[in-house]
């Protein structure tokens, strides 16, 4: 009886720190299921981090805006989340404004999806292989949502994103995370 109370304690806290990805189809294996912006990209099954796809953005002229973007909600009494997603670009154009690259970009929400901040978790230029970049960020005190967009920001030149991941974090992980990039 005590071997089974103490399985049962052990897959409980199991089940309880383990991290569930906000993100749904974040590998794009469903094609563009749950993301909005289709039409300003296409998917990869050549050029990709993992799985049997990745998405892509590209623009030869006119340097728009172009992305992909989801809404999750944000479980209650998060205090952090951690953004990781893999980002590869092939020959996009390097622009005075910094803003204007190959970009991930968080915006934390209230309910009714009206902007509190906005995070920029990477910007890239040139050509670059797969990379992973990670953020950690506290939740703003009245985010109810996050929306995460993939985006070629106002220049041209090809980017490719898989892998899209945003989990929460404990007051506990957010700090022990922090610390270790000091």
């Amino acid at each position: 009886m005590k071997q089974f109370l103490l399985l049962s304690l052990v897959f409980v806290m199991t089940t309880i720190h383990a991290q569930t990805n906000l993100i749904k189809n974040g590998g794009f294996e469903y094609e563009f299921v749950n993301w909005r912006g289709e039409e300003n990209g296409a998917l990869s099954i050549y050029d990709k981090k993992s799985g049997k796809n990745a998405a892509l953005i590209n623009q030869y002229t006119g340097a728009e805006w172009r992305a992909f973007d989801q809404i999750a909600i944000i479980p209650r009494n998060t205090f952090a989340v951690e953004c990781d997603v893999w980002m590869k670009t092939d020959g996009v154009e390097i622009q005075k404004e910094e803003y204007k690259a190959a970009s991930i970009i968080l915006e934390f929400l209230n309910s009714a999806e009206k902007q509190i901040s906005t995070e920029t978790i990477a910007v890239a230029k040139g050509t670059t292989n797969w990379f992973n970049y990670k953020k950690a960020l506290k939740v703003p005190a009245n985010a109810k949502k996050i929306r995460i967009m993939l985006a070629l920001a106002q220049t041209n030149g090809t980017v490719f994103f898989d892998d899209v991941k945003i989990t929460t974090l404990s007051e506990e992980e957010f700090s022990k995370l922090n610390s270790n990039t000091k």
